[in-house]
């Protein structure tokens, strides 16, 4: 799910703008829909020169193999004419937890991924997510890190969901080689491969297990948005993406297919039915519900991208007019621009803080994403970061297993750092583009204050820790339930943070990029 658009050779400058509608900071602009991408026809016309240069540059460097020079290209490409800021002023040891805390968490991610299967939201094999491919996750991880380090990855992660896909389109929400089931009930987790190599390879004869909506206690209905902005962003990403796609686009098609059956066909929004349809599974919800929607309105728009891109003129027809509708829709019903938030559902006075966050990121001007942002500090800022929802669900509808373990809080009142360090992509993108100068600078400097405050909360636990209760800055521990120490979508979200924030120049040249450095991490404590 994100934003690390890189536009390498597009051809077509209102494309180029509208598909970057609010899509994040790295873009290179953010205009309303239907405005060209530079303001002007001189400027366009330079970009799009520029573009072609770069794009000759970076083909020249694939083919002598040079990754780094492709990876600075690249980001000219991304933000042509942004010329890198003064530092925001920080002491030493402030500079010092910020650059121990990204070379730890870039050691750590690349464990997550297994060559030839994927990207794993965990990489200890003895918690709960080892050994498994979740589509919300990668997708989520893919936009922050390995669409920028490690294409590879991508395009395993994806032939293993895609590999999965079922005859009516339907995607899985995770593909397994060890029972999660297993893995989550304690006392048995040691189980959860031996059980799994008895039925699943001796009596299936299959390597792999999917998983689909309805299984294993989940809905998992938000699977087909993600898995297409995942393979949007790469498409956008890197010649790799282009290339893998141009053989897979029918795919993304039938999944389409398959999730547009669930919207309303009057404002084309999703409409859930089931029980814990989305990544807050932890908690029974239904109805037009704002994150699900965010994320299908932006696939939509790389559908039609992609559609137009590779010559699929009718089908691209088709998603544009999906995409009008299901956004007004949005806008209208999901989007409080009154109060400054996107709603957890069509009719709820909930804010959601995902929803709010990827929201803005993709949709709103600078100068609606301030409004959400001081709703969201008013509403859902604590010490250890932003909470997901308030208010929050009633207890009623958590899913009885987190009641009977004791751990209703999960998605319902502990802090995900992932939302947080996401969060400071929008903030980055009211520093770039606010008219105000003071607001630009106010951002910018929260956007640093974020990252160091996230690092701080990293170093302090001894990893990147899945959830974070509220007000006291610990790990989310319960008897019957231990958090992953370094989730994937932490370390990810971290690293992309961070990697925008050096290449801004608001972190200053003091700490070292972690693909340049050597990794040390004896700040941090051992798994």
């Amino acid at each position: 799910m994100t934003n690390k658009e890189k536009f390498i050779g597009l051809k077509e400058p209102e494309i180029q703008g509208e598909i970057n509608e609010s899509s994040g900071p790295k873009s290179l602009e953010n205009p309303k829909e239907g405005r060209s991408l530079a303001g002007d026809d001189e400027r366009r016309e330079g970009d799009i020169r520029e573009a072609e240069r770069i794009k000759s540059e970076i083909n020249e460097s694939l083919e002598r193999g040079e990754q780094k020079d492709r990876s600075e290209l690249v980001w000219k490409l991304r933000l042509p004419h942004q010329e890198k800021a003064e530092p925001v002023e920080l002491d030493s040891e402030s500079r010092e937890v910020i650059g121990d805390v990204a070379l730890d968490t870039e050691k750590r991610i690349r464990d997550n991924y297994q060559e030839g299967f994927g990207i794993f939201p965990s990489s200890n094999p003895n918690e709960n997510f080892y050994a498994q491919v979740w589509t919300r996750d990668f997708a989520h991880a893919s936009g922050n890190y390995f669409a920028e380090t490690e294409p590879k990855a991508l395009i395993d992660s994806l032939n293993t969901i895609l590999g999965h896909q079922r005859s009516d389109g339907m995607l899985p929400l995770r593909v397994e080689k060890e029972y999660m089931m297993l893995k989550v009930i304690p006392g048995f987790r040691s189980l959860a491969k031996p059980v799994f190599d008895i039925i699943e390879k001796g009596i299936k004869g299959r390597e792999e297990r999917p998983v689909y909506e309805g299984q294993d206690f989940s809905s998992a209905e938000d699977t087909v948005p993600s898995a297409i902005i995942a393979a949007g962003e790469f498409f956008i990403s890197s010649p790799e993406g282009r290339e893998y796609l141009k053989e897979n686009f029918e795919k993304l098609k039938k999944a389409v297919d398959f999730f547009i059956k669930k919207t309303d066909p009057r404002d084309g929004l999703a409409v859930m039915k089931k029980g814990n349809p989305d990544w807050a599974d932890s908690i029974n919800r239904s109805g037009k519900l704002g994150g699900i929607n965010v994320w299908w309105v932006r696939s939509l728009r790389l559908m039609e991208y992609m559609a137009r891109q590779l010559g699929d003129k009718e089908a691209a027809e088709t998603y544009r007019t999906e995409f009008r509708k299901a956004k007004e829709g949005m806008m209208d019903k999901i989007y409080n621009k009154e109060e400054g938030y996107f709603r957890s559902a069509e009719g709820e006075d909930r804010v959601d803080s995902v929803a709010s966050v990827f929201g803005a990121l993709y949709f709103l001007s600078p100068e609606e994403a301030v409004k959400v942002e001081e709703t969201l500090k008013s509403r859902v800022k604590h010490a250890s970061g932003l909470k997901n929802f308030d208010p929050p669900y009633p207890e009623k509808q958590v899913i009885w297993p987190q009641r009977a373990i004791k751990h209703g809080g999960y998605h319902n009142e502990h802090v995900w750092p992932w939302v947080t360090l996401q969060n400071i992509q929008v903030k980055i993108k009211i520093a770039l583009k606010h008219p105000d100068e003071a607001i630009r600078e106010q951002y910018k400097r929260e956007a640093v204050d974020d990252l160091l405050d996230v690092a701080k909360l990293f170093k302090e636990a001894g990893g990147a820790y899945e959830t974070f209760k509220p007000d006291n800055r610990q790990p989310a521990i319960s008897k019957l339930y231990k958090p992953p120490k370094n989730l994937m979508g932490n370390l990810a979200a971290f690293q992309g943070a961070y990697r925008q924030l050096k290449e801004l120049g608001w972190i200053s040249a003091g700490e070292t990029m972690p693909e340049v450095a050597g990794v040390d991490s004896s700040n941090m404590e051992k798994p």
